[in-house]
Protein backbone atom coordinates (compact mmCIF):
# COMPACT_ATOMS: atom_id res chain seq x y z
CA UNK A 1 0.00 0.00 0.00
CA UNK A 2 1.16 3.25 -1.32
CA UNK A 3 2.32 5.85 1.63
CA UNK A 4 0.99 9.48 0.80
CA UNK A 5 3.40 11.89 3.22
CA UNK A 6 1.10 14.96 1.75
CA UNK A 7 4.18 16.56 -0.13
CA UNK A 8 2.68 18.23 -3.26
CA UNK A 9 4.57 17.56 -6.32
CA UNK A 10 4.93 21.13 -8.80
CA UNK A 11 6.08 21.23 -12.30
CA UNK A 12 9.96 21.44 -11.65
CA UNK A 13 12.34 23.79 -13.02
CA UNK A 14 13.60 21.29 -16.18
CA UNK A 15 10.33 21.32 -17.73
CA UNK A 16 9.82 25.39 -17.70
CA UNK A 17 13.53 25.51 -19.01
CA UNK A 18 12.47 23.04 -21.85
CA UNK A 19 9.40 24.54 -23.26
CA UNK A 20 11.37 28.27 -22.90
CA UNK A 21 13.97 26.41 -25.11
CA UNK A 22 11.60 24.82 -27.46
CA UNK A 23 9.40 28.12 -28.23
CA UNK A 24 12.78 30.34 -28.76
CA UNK A 25 14.25 27.51 -30.85
CA UNK A 26 11.66 26.56 -33.31
CA UNK A 27 10.68 29.80 -34.83
CA UNK A 28 13.93 30.23 -35.64
CA UNK A 29 14.79 27.15 -37.04
CA UNK A 30 11.84 27.14 -39.05
CA UNK A 31 13.02 30.30 -40.60
CA UNK A 32 16.67 29.52 -41.13
CA UNK A 33 15.26 26.33 -43.26
CA UNK A 34 12.92 29.10 -44.87
CA UNK A 35 15.97 31.22 -45.84
CA UNK A 36 17.79 28.15 -47.01
CA UNK A 37 15.16 27.03 -49.05
CA UNK A 38 14.50 30.26 -50.37
CA UNK A 39 18.20 30.48 -51.21
CA UNK A 40 17.89 27.39 -53.09
CA UNK A 41 14.87 28.52 -54.99
CA UNK A 42 16.60 31.90 -56.20
CA UNK A 43 19.63 29.72 -57.39
CA UNK A 44 17.40 27.79 -60.04
CA UNK A 45 15.97 31.02 -61.47
CA UNK A 46 17.19 33.06 -64.24
CA UNK A 47 17.11 36.91 -63.56
CA UNK A 48 18.70 38.49 -66.59
CA UNK A 49 16.53 38.25 -69.97
CA UNK A 50 18.72 39.54 -72.81
CA UNK A 51 16.15 39.42 -75.81
CA UNK A 52 18.25 42.15 -77.32
CA UNK A 53 21.49 40.74 -77.52
CA UNK A 54 23.12 43.77 -75.07
CA UNK A 55 25.06 41.95 -72.76
CA UNK A 56 28.19 39.60 -73.47
CA UNK A 57 28.09 36.08 -71.84
CA UNK A 58 30.53 37.78 -69.08
CA UNK A 59 28.54 40.60 -67.99
CA UNK A 60 25.30 38.19 -68.35
CA UNK A 61 26.87 36.44 -65.53
CA UNK A 62 28.29 38.88 -63.37
CA UNK A 63 24.64 40.59 -63.31
CA UNK A 64 22.88 36.80 -62.47
CA UNK A 65 25.18 36.64 -59.68
CA UNK A 66 24.48 40.29 -58.54
CA UNK A 67 20.35 39.95 -58.49
CA UNK A 68 20.79 36.60 -56.86
CA UNK A 69 22.76 37.89 -54.31
CA UNK A 70 20.17 41.26 -53.75
CA UNK A 71 17.53 37.97 -53.20
CA UNK A 72 19.00 35.87 -51.48
CA UNK A 73 19.82 38.78 -48.81
CA UNK A 74 16.52 40.56 -49.27
CA UNK A 75 13.84 37.91 -50.53
CA UNK A 76 12.91 40.86 -53.04
CA UNK A 77 12.88 39.82 -56.56
CA UNK A 78 14.83 41.80 -59.04
CA UNK A 79 14.83 41.49 -62.92
CA UNK A 80 16.90 42.63 -65.98
CA UNK A 81 15.69 42.30 -69.38
CA UNK A 82 16.64 44.06 -72.48
CA UNK A 83 14.28 43.82 -75.71
CA UNK A 84 13.70 45.60 -79.17
CA UNK A 85 10.24 45.08 -79.78
CA UNK A 86 7.79 45.24 -76.94
CA UNK A 87 5.01 43.81 -79.08
CA UNK A 88 3.01 46.65 -79.08
CA UNK A 89 2.77 47.71 -75.78
CA UNK A 90 3.97 50.19 -73.85
CA UNK A 91 7.13 49.93 -72.01
CA UNK A 92 5.03 50.48 -68.67
CA UNK A 93 2.76 47.47 -69.90
CA UNK A 94 5.75 45.56 -71.25
CA UNK A 95 7.74 45.66 -67.79
CA UNK A 96 4.44 45.05 -66.03
CA UNK A 97 3.57 42.24 -67.36
CA UNK A 98 7.06 40.29 -68.29
CA UNK A 99 7.34 40.57 -64.23
CA UNK A 100 3.53 39.83 -63.47
CA UNK A 101 4.26 36.45 -65.75
CA UNK A 102 7.85 35.60 -64.16
CA UNK A 103 6.06 35.95 -60.83
CA UNK A 104 2.39 35.28 -60.89
CA UNK A 105 1.71 34.17 -57.18
CA UNK A 106 0.62 36.85 -54.39
CA UNK A 107 3.81 35.63 -52.27
CA UNK A 108 6.46 36.66 -55.10
CA UNK A 109 4.78 40.29 -55.75
CA UNK A 110 8.02 41.93 -53.73
CA UNK A 111 10.02 43.22 -56.69
CA UNK A 112 11.12 45.35 -59.23
CA UNK A 113 11.90 44.96 -62.99
CA UNK A 114 14.43 46.87 -64.85
CA UNK A 115 13.98 47.32 -68.71
CA UNK A 116 15.88 48.02 -71.80
CA UNK A 117 14.02 49.05 -74.82
CA UNK A 118 16.50 49.39 -77.35
CA UNK A 119 14.09 49.64 -80.02
CA UNK A 120 12.58 52.85 -79.06
CA UNK A 121 15.85 53.74 -76.89
CA UNK A 122 13.54 53.61 -73.47
CA UNK A 123 14.63 52.68 -69.95
CA UNK A 124 11.72 52.03 -67.72
CA UNK A 125 11.70 50.67 -64.10
CA UNK A 126 8.59 48.72 -62.73
CA UNK A 127 8.29 48.13 -58.92
CA UNK A 128 5.75 45.65 -57.20
CA UNK A 129 4.63 45.15 -53.64
CA UNK A 130 7.02 46.88 -50.79
CA UNK A 131 9.40 48.05 -53.82
CA UNK A 132 6.26 50.36 -54.63
CA UNK A 133 7.65 52.04 -51.36
CA UNK A 134 10.95 51.69 -50.90
CA UNK A 135 11.76 53.22 -54.56
CA UNK A 136 9.07 56.37 -54.63
CA UNK A 137 9.48 58.45 -58.17
CA UNK A 138 12.11 60.66 -56.59
CA UNK A 139 14.36 57.76 -56.26
CA UNK A 140 13.37 56.07 -59.48
CA UNK A 141 14.31 59.47 -61.24
CA UNK A 142 18.15 59.38 -59.55
CA UNK A 143 18.07 55.67 -60.83
CA UNK A 144 17.08 56.75 -64.55
CA UNK A 145 19.60 59.72 -64.34
CA UNK A 146 22.84 56.90 -63.49
CA UNK A 147 21.44 54.99 -65.86
CA UNK A 148 21.15 57.35 -68.28
CA UNK A 149 24.67 58.04 -68.29
CA UNK A 150 25.83 54.59 -69.35
CA UNK A 151 22.80 54.04 -71.40
CA UNK A 152 23.70 56.92 -73.80
CA UNK A 153 27.86 55.38 -74.04
CA UNK A 154 26.47 51.66 -74.84
CA UNK A 155 27.34 50.38 -71.96
CA UNK A 156 24.03 48.50 -70.79
CA UNK A 157 25.96 46.21 -68.32
CA UNK A 158 27.01 49.17 -66.29
CA UNK A 159 23.36 50.98 -66.60
CA UNK A 160 21.93 47.46 -65.21
CA UNK A 161 24.80 47.48 -62.32
CA UNK A 162 24.16 51.50 -61.35
CA UNK A 163 20.02 50.15 -61.21
CA UNK A 164 21.49 47.11 -58.85
CA UNK A 165 22.98 49.65 -56.81
CA UNK A 166 20.29 52.13 -56.53
CA UNK A 167 18.03 48.79 -55.78
CA UNK A 168 20.54 47.67 -52.77
CA UNK A 169 20.49 50.96 -51.60
CA UNK A 170 17.14 51.55 -51.39
CA UNK A 171 16.05 48.26 -49.39
CA UNK A 172 19.08 49.10 -46.97
CA UNK A 173 17.59 52.68 -46.27
CA UNK A 174 14.23 51.21 -45.65
CA UNK A 175 10.94 52.92 -45.19
CA UNK A 176 10.22 56.23 -43.74
CA UNK A 177 7.56 57.79 -42.70
CA UNK A 178 7.34 59.92 -45.28
CA UNK A 179 6.68 57.07 -47.61
CA UNK A 180 3.24 56.65 -49.69
CA UNK A 181 1.49 55.57 -52.50
CA UNK A 182 -0.97 57.55 -55.15
CA UNK A 183 -3.37 55.70 -57.14
CA UNK A 184 -4.98 56.45 -60.86
CA UNK A 185 -7.72 58.14 -58.71
CA UNK A 186 -5.57 60.32 -56.42
CA UNK A 187 -5.97 57.88 -53.34
CA UNK A 188 -2.91 58.19 -50.59
CA UNK A 189 -2.10 55.24 -48.99
CA UNK A 190 0.71 55.37 -46.22
CA UNK A 191 2.76 52.46 -45.20
CA UNK A 192 1.17 51.25 -41.58
CA UNK A 193 3.90 51.43 -39.03
CA UNK A 194 3.53 49.75 -35.49
CA UNK A 195 4.62 52.62 -33.26
CA UNK A 196 6.39 52.56 -29.77
CA UNK A 197 3.67 52.67 -27.93
CA UNK A 198 1.45 50.31 -29.51
CA UNK A 199 3.99 48.05 -28.90
CA UNK A 200 4.47 48.50 -25.96
CA UNK A 201 0.40 48.56 -25.08
CA UNK A 202 0.92 45.17 -27.11
CA UNK A 203 3.52 43.48 -25.06
CA UNK A 204 1.55 44.59 -21.70
CA UNK A 205 -1.77 42.97 -23.06
CA UNK A 206 -0.13 39.93 -23.87
CA UNK A 207 1.88 39.62 -20.32
CA UNK A 208 -1.43 39.90 -18.66
CA UNK A 209 -2.74 37.19 -20.48
CA UNK A 210 -0.33 34.93 -19.66
CA UNK A 211 -0.21 35.67 -16.55
CA UNK A 212 -4.09 35.22 -16.14
CA UNK A 213 -3.90 31.72 -17.69
CA UNK A 214 -0.72 30.71 -15.68
CA UNK A 215 -1.86 31.19 -12.35
CA UNK A 216 -5.48 30.47 -12.83
CA UNK A 217 -4.12 26.87 -14.17
CA UNK A 218 -1.77 27.00 -10.67
CA UNK A 219 -4.82 27.39 -8.81
CA UNK A 220 -6.85 24.93 -10.57
CA UNK A 221 -4.14 22.29 -9.61
CA UNK A 222 -3.31 23.39 -6.58
CA UNK A 223 -6.88 23.09 -5.25
CA UNK A 224 -7.30 19.68 -7.26
CA UNK A 225 -5.03 18.13 -5.03
CA UNK A 226 -5.98 19.61 -1.75
CA UNK A 227 -9.48 18.08 -2.77
CA UNK A 228 -8.00 14.61 -3.40
CA UNK A 229 -4.71 13.67 -1.63
CA UNK A 230 -5.16 9.76 -2.58
CA UNK A 231 -5.02 10.50 -6.33
CA UNK A 232 -1.59 10.00 -5.74
CA UNK A 233 -1.88 6.21 -4.34
CA UNK A 234 -3.37 5.86 -8.64
CA UNK A 235 -0.22 7.43 -10.08
CA UNK A 236 1.50 3.86 -10.60
CA UNK A 237 -1.55 3.04 -12.20
CA UNK A 238 -1.42 5.84 -15.28
CA UNK A 239 -0.85 5.51 -18.59
CA UNK A 240 0.75 7.89 -20.29
CA UNK A 241 0.79 8.50 -24.29
CA UNK A 242 3.71 10.46 -25.78
CA UNK A 243 2.73 13.27 -27.91
CA UNK A 244 4.16 15.80 -30.32
CA UNK A 245 3.63 18.97 -31.61
CA UNK A 246 5.37 19.84 -35.04
CA UNK A 247 5.95 23.16 -36.38
CA UNK A 248 4.80 22.77 -40.09
CA UNK A 249 5.59 26.37 -41.37
CA UNK A 250 6.72 29.60 -40.12
CA UNK A 251 7.33 32.62 -42.62
CA UNK A 252 8.77 35.31 -41.28
CA UNK A 253 9.52 38.72 -43.12
CA UNK A 254 11.51 40.82 -41.93
CA UNK A 255 11.66 44.97 -42.97
CA UNK A 256 13.72 48.18 -41.73
CA UNK A 257 12.25 50.50 -41.36
CA UNK A 258 13.71 53.73 -40.69
CA UNK A 259 12.55 56.02 -37.62
CA UNK A 260 14.22 59.32 -38.01
CA UNK A 261 14.99 59.46 -42.28
CA UNK A 262 17.21 61.83 -43.69
CA UNK A 263 16.04 65.60 -45.47
CA UNK A 264 14.71 64.94 -48.47
CA UNK A 265 14.31 61.32 -48.78
CA UNK A 266 11.42 59.59 -49.09
CA UNK A 267 8.19 60.64 -51.14
CA UNK A 268 4.92 59.33 -53.03
CA UNK A 269 4.97 56.85 -55.23
CA UNK A 270 2.85 56.91 -58.54
CA UNK A 271 1.40 53.84 -59.28
CA UNK A 272 -1.19 51.77 -61.52
CA UNK A 273 -2.85 48.82 -62.12
CA UNK A 274 -1.29 45.88 -64.54
CA UNK A 275 -3.28 43.68 -67.07
CA UNK A 276 -2.93 40.95 -64.53
CA UNK A 277 -4.71 43.30 -61.84
CA UNK A 278 -2.10 44.05 -59.95
CA UNK A 279 -0.39 47.58 -58.66
CA UNK A 280 2.52 48.34 -59.94
CA UNK A 281 5.24 51.66 -59.61
CA UNK A 282 7.80 53.05 -62.28
CA UNK A 283 8.86 55.41 -64.53
CA UNK A 284 11.29 55.89 -67.65
CA UNK A 285 13.33 58.29 -69.80
CA UNK A 286 14.31 58.12 -73.46
CA UNK A 287 18.11 57.95 -74.12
Amino acid sequence: MMRSDGIKKRPGGTAILLALVLFLFFPAAAYAQERTAAAAETDGMVHIYDEAGLLSGSESEQLEQRCQQIETQSQIHILMVTTEDTQGKSQMEYADDFYDDIYPEKKDENGVLVLIDIGERELWISTAGIMRYYLSDQEIDRLLDDMYEEATVGDYAGAFEEAADHVELAIEQGISSGDYLVDENGRVTRYRRITGVELVLAGAVGLAAFCLVFFGVRHSYRKKVKSDMRGYGRVGGMKLDRQRDTLINRRVTSRKIVNNPPPGSGGGSSVHTSSSGRSHGGGGRGF
